[in-house]
């Protein structure tokens, strides 16, 4: 029997200006893999549009120094493989980063083993409210005097 691993995500809400429908986001914690292959892409794809912007200039001018210094492939290849996991490594936080700057807000944390069981699972949670009351510790007896 193969046990599913458990991952962290931070569930945010939408802002209250945001359109009808809009739904919540579970953004994972930790490395996005995503994030190193496609990093451009993933950036534009999530609307990341600075952050996009500087993969791309990033990599564009480690291409052309390598080649202006005479950088053979292989040390081409390992400039761009560290922006890569750079992009691997930072790429939630960023997304989580831009959703504040938007006015969405940080709900919680949940542990799942998907995006859409966080969400399910934050749902459920949500729909049990607050909890009860916890009654504060009655006040000693006078004692007399």
């Amino acid at each position: 029997m193969r046990r599913a691993g458990f991952k962290i995500y931070s569930i945010h809400l939408p802002p209250p200006y945001s359109a009808r429908g809009a739904e919540p986001e579970a953004v994972k914690e930790g490395f996005c893999f995503v994030a190193f292959l496609l990093n451009v892409i993933w950036a534009l794809a999530n609307r990341l549009w600075v952050q996009a912007a500087i993969l791309f200039g990033l990599m564009a001018v480690l291409s052309g120094i390598g080649a202006l210094i005479g950088l053979n492939v292989l040390g081409q290849a390992i400039l761009i493989l560290a922006v890569m996991a750079w992009a691997g490594m930072e790429g939630n936080d960023w997304h989580r980063a831009v959703l504040n700057r938007r006015g969405w807000r940080e709900a919680g944390v949940i542990a799942a083993e998907s995006e859409d069981a966080a969400l399910r699972r934050f749902g459920d949670l949500s729909a049990l409210g607050p909890g009860p009351a916890v009654p504060s510790p009655a006040a000693p007896p006078p004692t007399p005097a």
